[in-house]
């Protein structure tokens, strides 16, 4: 018979033995994952303030550049008292600054206008001294002549009357002119003396006379003026600081509103639309979901592995990863990697990563760049089932470790 014959019995041996060669050559020159899922997250776009949605979104799957605008979010129920009574605020403070400036500038005016009445009075004052001044200096003049012509006709009759041509009487008279001429002159330049005070007083601003005040009244007025002019600025400056802290709080309030009563949802990144939950016309609250936006820049890859290798395989490690069902082998590297009770719930990944069966070590790998991540329309394959093959990096064979674990569990 055909398979009684020794070749075909030999030819059969060797292909059974070439078949099993290749069966375990793979498990000898590295570790291989059927199981991986492409894998990425996606970004909650939620609703920034509430109101009602403009319009629909656009559909499931739809492709969108960076920052762009989706839908509007308008809100016309936004409360605006708390601006009303800012504006209202402000417009007093404002009108009673406006009547604080305005009579400052009458209380200028009137201390202008007393100071110059003050300067006329004063130089009046200096014209009139000054004439008293020019009329004593006469008199003291008139009254040393006088004073000399006394003297001289007291002593021709004191000479006179001692040969007895000269009543006593008339030398008695004589001398009593002679004093009373020297008694004019000393008055004279006494009061020459109290003008010459006086100006020098008036020209140092005190005006010194009988029945005045050390100032005269347009000058006391002034001073009161003065006084009052620098509370009127006072408080036009704390009005100035009011009004400028209303502008402000007011600026603030009513961006506040704007912002609350209209929003720009806009994409934050480019992305493609993996769940729209409103439509136009709907009413949202703050935190609402409105879209999932998946994030196709960073795609990776989750396996499962046995445990036992979960040493011989480091982060950053290269792999080969091939999408099930097509020959294309995208270049990636270990990410990370963690044991079969780590908690990996992550709630915006959008694909399911691979459930253990067993004492399986979760292993993360990051995709090079490749096409897979610009292929909007199919959600840029998230979800597909991927073979994943790390080349083995250390010497020891499978069955090395196989019998160092079975004797570790028999010891």
């Amino acid at each position: 018979m055909f398979w009684n014959n020794r070749f075909v019995r030999i030819l059969v041996g060797l292909a059974l033995l070439a078949t099993s060669i290749i069966v375990m050559m793979p498990g000898f020159t590295g570790y291989t994952s059927l199981d991986g899922t492409v894998n990425a997250r996606f970004a909650v776009l939620s609703a920034p303030i509430e109101g009602v949605v403009s319009e629909t979104p656009p559909k499931v799957g739809t492709a969108l550049p960076e920052d762009t605008e989706i839908f509007q979010i308008t809100n016309d129920r936004i409360a605006r008292t708390a601006e009303a009574q800012l504006d209202a605020d402000l417009g007093a403070a404002r009108e009673r600054l406006k009547a604080l400036e305005a009579q400052s500038g009458q209380l200028t005016a009137l201390k202008k206008e007393l100071a110059t009445r003050l300067g006329d009075y004063q130089k009046a004052s200096l014209q009139s001294i000054q004439q008293e001044i020019i009329i004593r200096q006469q008199r003291i003049s008139t009254a040393q002549a006088n004073r000399v012509s006394a003297e001289a006709d007291l002593s021709r009759k004191q000479t006179l009357g001692a040969t007895g041509v000269v009543a006593n009487s008339s030398v008695e008279a004589a001398r009593a002119a002679a004093v009373s001429s020297g008694n004019e002159g000393t008055i004279a330049k006494a009061e020459l003396d109290r003008l010459n005070q006086q100006l020098d007083a008036l020209k140092r601003g005190t005006f010194v006379g009988e029945g005045r005040n050390d100032v005269p009244y347009s000058q006391q007025r002034g001073d009161e003026v003065t006084i009052q002019l620098a509370n009127v600025e006072a408080q036009a400056k704390i009005e100035r600081a009011r009004v400028q802290l209303l502008e402000k709080q007011l600026f603030i309030e009513r961006a506040r509103n704007d912002r609350l009563s209209n929003a720009s949802v806009r994409l934050p990144f480019r992305g493609v639309i993996w769940r729209n939950n409103v439509v136009g016309g709907s009413n949202v609250v703050v935190g609402n979901e409105l879209i999932r936006l998946l994030d196709c820049r960073d795609l990776f890859v989750d396996i499962l592995l046995d445990e036992v290798d979960y040493d011989q395989i480091k982060p950053g490690d290269p792999a080969d990863v091939r999408l099930l069902g097509t020959s294309d082998v995208i270049a990636g590297r270990v990410n990370s990697v963690r044991g079969a009770s780590a908690a990996v719930e992550e709630v915006t990944l959008a694909a399911i990563p691979p459930k253990s069966r067993g004492k399986n070590a979760r292993i993360r790998l990051i995709l090079d760049q490749n096409a897979m991540q610009t292929d909007y329309e199919n959600f840029c394959h998230v979800g597909r089932t991927v073979q994943v093959r790390f080349a083995r990096s250390a010497a020891t064979l499978p069955l090395v470790n196989w019998v160092k674990s079975l004797w570790f569990s028999i010891s």
